[in-house]
């Protein structure tokens, strides 16, 4: 039978926890992949009916830690676009690529990450006309299976 469960708690060191434990079946290395409850629904073109819903993986995490009714995860590759592992690793990574492109003194800004948010520098919050929301992101409610190994 295969483990679900959900993210109770986003840890800070890439981590997460997972309401489930050594009670529902869990052992250390045991891998989830974490994803959006409910899915995403997809529509027919044709004749506009729903063909159903599809999950989109976040990312997987391998147990490290296990008690009774909780276990530790520890977070692995995402498929987050250029290489980001979050919205944070995402702002470093344009900095080095607009600062490869533009000249040091470019700043991307608008990530959470704080810095200079002065009125005159146009952050890319305001550009988009309000706050960025990482929905790749792990988040507490998250949705986490077992991934059964192939053998």
């Amino acid at each position: 039978m295969t483990v679900e469960g959900k993210i109770a708690k986003v840890l800070g060191n890439n981590e997460v926890v997972v309401n489930r434990g050594r009670e529902h079946g869990v052992r250390h290395g045991m891998v989830f992949e974490i994803f959006s409850p409910g899915g995403d629904e997809v529509w027919d073109p044709d004749t506009g009916e729903t063909l159903g819903t599809v999950e989109d993986v976040k990312a997987k995490a391998e147990v490290s830690e296990v008690k009774d009714k909780l276990s530790v995860a520890r977070l692995s590759g995402g498929d987050n676009p250029l290489g980001a592992a979050n919205m944070g690793d995402m702002q470093e990574n344009l900095q080095r690529i607009f600062g490869q492109m533009f000249g040091d003194n470019v700043q991307v800004q608008g990530f959470g990450m704080g810095g200079n948010q002065d009125d005159d520098n146009d952050d890319l919050e305001s550009m988009f006309g309000g706050p960025l929301e990482d929905l790749s992101q792990v988040q507490v409610g998250d949705a986490a299976r077992e991934i059964k190994s192939k053998r």
